[in-house]
């Protein structure tokens, strides 16, 4: 199997990842509602761990999806593997951040890294959904948070608050993409 068939196997049998940006989109509106309820060390906390939530939920509804059988391919599915374990390598910056009390910058550290995750992506679905997804929830992100500065000051609450709201609903929106491709 060469790259380009695999590629469009993998798009196939995963349906482009919807169950990955739906179990995402869930848990960052979660972490959008502990911005709204809880303490912002709350918050910072849950929004820091809710990718443990939902990778296990994305996993899960992926082997429930109807479809082909995922193809094999080994040295592609290690390159998935390391794109995937990739993002990984910037949590310590965003564990500096809640441990240093800069909560309210945890949304806006974790948006960095799902952006700059998901650009591979689109070449591994072969789809722009992706790139076109990653762009929109980090000028959704930046916009936000600049109009909560605007309106609160610096470190304003409501800036991670709507940083979530959007990158959850946002990325809702892919997963309803992704599964009509």
């Amino acid at each position: 199997m060469d790259v380009e068939e695999y590629t469009r196997a993998l798009a196939a049998a995963n349906r482009y990842g919807w169950a990955v940006l739906a179990a995402y989109g869930i848990t960052w509106l979660v972490a959008a509602m502990a911005w709204a309820k809880a303490s912002v060390r709350t918050a910072a906390i849950v929004t820091l761990f809710q990718g443990m939530v939902a990778l296990p939920v994305a996993l899960a509804l992926t082997l429930l999806t109807p479809g082909p059988p995922p193809p094999h391919h080994a040295a592609l599915e290690s390159l998935s593997v390391t794109m995937a374990t990739g993002q990984l390598l910037g949590l310590p910056i965003v564990i500096f951040l809640v441990l240093s009390r800069r909560y309210t910058l945890v949304p806006l550290g974790l948006v960095i890294l799902l952006v700059v995750h998901f650009a591979p992506y689109s070449w591994l679905y072969g789809t722009p959904l992706y790139l076109v997804l990653g762009a929109t929830i980090a000028l959704a992100a930046a916009l936000v948070s600049h109009r909560a500065e605007r309106e609160g000051g610096p470190g304003s609450i409501v800036g991670a608050h709507r940083t979530c709201l959007s990158t959850g609903i946002l990325m809702l929106s892919g997963a309803a993409v992704a599964l009509a491709l």
